[in-house]
């Protein structure tokens, strides 16, 4: 398939935008349980920061919610039944979820330890590299293209793949 260079309103290329934000924002009764959550599956232990002690998790673990946006509905579904545990039962109640609804667990799961990663706290305690930008030189571009490196992208020619 190649690009003609016109693309229809009803086609659309095939990497498309992240989202920005959740389908809604959370209730705060969601956000309390995704605290208790956090806390229990990354309890604070010694110098160890708890998994909602992060400064900006509110907003962390709604970037989190947006990027897994096609989870949102079965991810609020499970916080609205475990909006019932209290939070001295959620670790068995977790382990039943992770026997029972493996893929639910991962979601939720996925959900915590990504807001809990990439705080500002965290990164700088693990000494997370930020990503930066590092071009070649001059040289070493150059060396690399008279390689023949984009050879074959340059003879395959422009191409995209439609998703519908």
């Amino acid at each position: 398939m190649t690009n003609s260079g016109k693309l229809n309103s009803d086609k659309r290329l095939s990497v498309s935008r992240p989202a920005s934000a959740p389908p809604r924002a959370f209730t705060q009764r969601e956000l309390q349980t995704l605290r208790i959550i956090a806390d229990t599956l990354i309890p604070q232990e010694g110098d160890f920061r708890s998994g909602s002690s992060v400064a900006e998790f509110n907003e962390l673990v709604t970037k989190a919610a947006a990027i897994l946006d096609k989870h949102f509905e079965m991810l609020t579904a499970l916080l609205e039944v475990l909006g019932f545990t209290p939070a001295t039962e959620m670790w068995a109640r977790l382990r039943r979820l992770a026997d029972e609804d493996g893929d639910g667990f991962y979601i939720l799961s996925t959900l915590i330890v990504g807001a809990y990663i990439y705080s500002d706290e965290m990164k700088a305690e693990l000494n997370y590299p930020v990503p930066h930008r590092n071009p070649p030189g001059l040289f070493d571009a150059a060396d690399e293209l008279s390689n023949g490196i984009l050879d074959p992208v340059i003879e395959r020619g422009p191409i995209y793949r439609m998703v519908k």
